[in-house]
């Protein structure tokens, strides 16, 4: 493969890796002209101008391909563009490592911590944050220890009806987030703390009038009032004798 330089007619020798190394752009070892050697390809040769030495030019034509006999300046061009795309590739694939190493990582925390992340007190703003700038939705997640009884548990049966009882219990979401309210659960126990009653209560039974789907704000408080029926076993002389545990499930 020839080339001719556009400024001094000088014809070089070159093979297409060099070509490909030196992205096209060579520098004229006559001349010391830079040009785009793709553009200036030849299939014959051009006879130079009588100012230039012919023997000079012809050398050039009969030189053979290897590197070391292209003229000085375009071998140092070569080795320059060599050494840097060396270190661009190796920047380039350094680079690529790290993020898809890092987005392993984040997979692997997502997966095995994603309420931990989710319920963060710092990330969680930000992530509510980028959802709401980006029309997206942050998983639901809950945390039973965030709810905190604030008065009660209020237990006692009523004067008129010894059979029933009345529990009232106001607590609060402490978390940073919102989440769906909870299922509560009172058990009564003996002196052995062994379990004699135990009723489970979804959120639609203690907040009839309240909308479901929507989950229970950050602070928001709830004033949770139930009558139980048929307790006669755990009344005497108008008070629940029995020891009680109140869970959020």
């Amino acid at each position: 493969m020839q080339t001719q330089c556009p400024y001094c007619q000088t014809i070089f020798r070159l093979t297409e890796a060099h070509l490909n190394i030196a992205q096209g752009k060579v520098r004229c070892g006559q001349c010391r002209n830079i040009f785009d050697a793709t553009k200036n390809l030849v299939t014959k040769p051009v006879t130079p101008p009588s100012s230039l030495p012919l023997k000079a030019t012809l050398s050039q034509v009969e030189a053979t391909p290897d590197l070391d006999d292209f003229p000085d300046i375009f071998q140092e061009d070569v080795e320059a563009l060599r050494k840097r795309t060396s270190w661009q590739s190796l920047l380039f694939w350094l680079l690529l490592a790290a993020v898809l190493t890092a987005s392993l990582l984040a997979q692997i925390i997502w997966l095995w911590q994603r309420d931990l992340i989710l319920q963060h007190p710092q990330l969680r703003p930000w992530l509510d944050s980028f959802c709401y700038t980006f029309l997206c939705t942050l998983p639901v997640t809950r945390d039973l220890e965030s709810f905190q009884i604030q008065q009660g548990p209020l237990i006692r049966p009523l004067p008129e009806l010894p059979e029933v009882i009345e529990v009232q219990v106001i607590f609060s979401n402490e978390a940073v987030f919102p989440q769906p309210y909870p299922e509560v659960q009172l058990t009564f126990q003996d002196s052995n703390n062994r379990s004699i009653a135990q009723r489970r209560f979804k959120p639609a039974e203690y907040l009839p009038s309240v909308d479901l789907t929507k989950m229970m704000r950050p602070e928001a408080s709830v004033h949770l009032k139930l009558e139980l029926k048929s307790m006669e076993e755990i009344v005497e002389e108008g008070k629940v004798v029995m020891g009680y545990t109140f869970e959020f499930l």
